[in-house]
């Protein structure tokens, strides 16, 4: 039976392979193999693929991290988690430079541990290089495979088709995920203001370069979708599969726009703006600097 700290690891390791938003059947695989290795029990089985099954935020990563971290209590301990790691990634026969560079880093931070809290950061970061410095993937190109977004098949709808004139598949959905999500910010308090859609229509115009009618069928079918109950994890999982770091970081700076477009951020708002930039991969640290420039403008 695995111990509780190889079971703790396995999660680490589930959690961490979502930073990119999306699970490569050459990570599950790996991971799985890890699991076969501890031999874990059901109760053990079912809650590191519970992990697997379904996007884990930062936050949780965070608190997966904390829980492996304070069970290493000596130097043997920080070496065995080294081991299973340095396994992991050659599992496939090859360590690249980019995981070697992974294990160096984690060689450092195991050295210099002291208190769990001083190390978190850190660790947490390690974590977030290997499976999320990755280049976004490469999405489906037929229309019909983005399912989870559903602002872009209400402007599918809505232009009659006509968007294929002035824009590709790929890029609409990227951007139509960036939309969508902005309307997730707009309905938090039950429904969408005037000066929340004209927000979103100068950030779509201004950030992403938009120009009528796309523009307009856009902005059309981010106000009606946002009315549903749009799937906000499956939108941001989306977009962070297509989207580099740089990318998230925009996204959340234009969340806050949107939601302080009445001149304040309401808690509400605020709630929904950490749920948004825990799914993106965004530390606390970088929340709360984005959230800096907007609440104390305000």
């Amino acid at each position: 039976m695995a111990t509780d700290r190889q079971v703790a690891l396995l999660k680490v390791l589930a959690a961490a392979a979502w930073a990119d938003g999306r699970l490569d059947n050459e990570e599950v695989n790996r991971i799985k193999d890890r699991m076969l290795a501890f031999s874990p029990n059901p109760e053990q089985l079912r809650d590191v693929e519970s992990l697997l099954a379904a996007p884990v935020s930062y936050a949780r990563c965070e608190e997966l991290t904390r829980d492996l971290l304070g069970m290493l209590h000596s130097k043997s301990d920080r070496l065995m988690v080294l081991q299973e790691i340095e396994s992991l990634l050659s599992a496939d026969g090859v360590v690249s430079n980019e995981e070697r560079e992974v294990l160096e880093s984690l060689r450092g931070v195991m050295d210099a541990m002291t208190q769990v809290d001083q190390v978190l950061v850190r660790m947490s970061g390690v974590f977030r290089k290997v499976f999320g410095g990755r280049k976004p993937g490469a999405p489906p190109g037929d229309l019909a495979l983005y399912l989870k977004n559903a602002a872009l098949q209400r402007l599918d709808d809505i232009s009659g088709g006509e968007w294929r004139e002035t824009i590709d598949a790929e890029s609409l959905n990227h951007h139509m995920l960036f939309g969508a999500i902005l309307g997730t910010v707009a309905a938090a308090e039950g429904g969408v203001s005037e000066e929340e859609v004209q927000r979103i229509r100068s950030i779509l115009e201004d950030r992403l370069g938009w120009t009528p009618p796309l523009l307009n069928w856009a902005v059309q079918s981010v106000r009606e979708s946002s009315g549903g109950q749009l799937d906000r994890q499956g939108l941001l999982s989306e977009f962070n599969r297509v989207a580099d770091a740089e990318e998230r970081k925009e996204l959340l700076d234009a969340a806050f726009a949107v939601a302080a477009a009445d001149g304040t951020v309401s808690g509400r708002e605020l709630e929904e703006l950490r749920l948004i930039s825990n799914f993106l991969w965004l530390s606390a640290r970088e929340f709360n600097q984005i959230r800096q420039q907007w609440v104390g403008a305000n």
